[in-house]
């Protein structure tokens, strides 16, 4: 599987792909709506969105995955088991995870208070 990312000039070709789908090197492509995802600090990950990493107003990096204090990138916890979601305090998942309960309901949210998230119809 791979993805693409688009762009088109008018409101109504990109309807068309996304009604229609589209042939790229001779297969035929179907197209969705990228939907911008709720903002999450990369360095405390809160998903209020009111700041990111760079505003942010906790002093160290707190672990997406085990919630340690040293930033995401360089945790080597790789067993499922061992994550710790800082945003939920339940262990099992990371705060990156599209798959808990807080990311979907703030996904859902986002989605239904952003207007761009659906082309008008042609």
């Amino acid at each position: 599987m791979a993805h693409i990312i688009l762009t088109f000039n008018t409101k109504e070709s990109a309807n068309q792909a996304i009604q229609f789908s589209l042939m790229i090197t001779g297969k035929k492509v179907f197209a969705r709506k990228l939907i911008t995802e709720p903002s999450r600090c990369l360095k405390c990950h809160s998903f209020e969105g009111t700041h990111m990493a760079a505003e942010c107003q906790q002093e160290f990096d707190t672990c997406g995955t085990c919630t340690r204090l040293h930033r995401t990138a360089a945790c080597t916890i790789t067993d499922q088991n061992n994550f710790f979601c800082v945003n939920c305090n339940v262990q099992g998942h990371t705060a990156w995870d599209r798959d808990y309960p807080m990311f979907i309901q703030k996904w859902n949210t986002h989605k239904n208070q952003n207007t761009q998230s659906k082309y008008p119809s042609t």
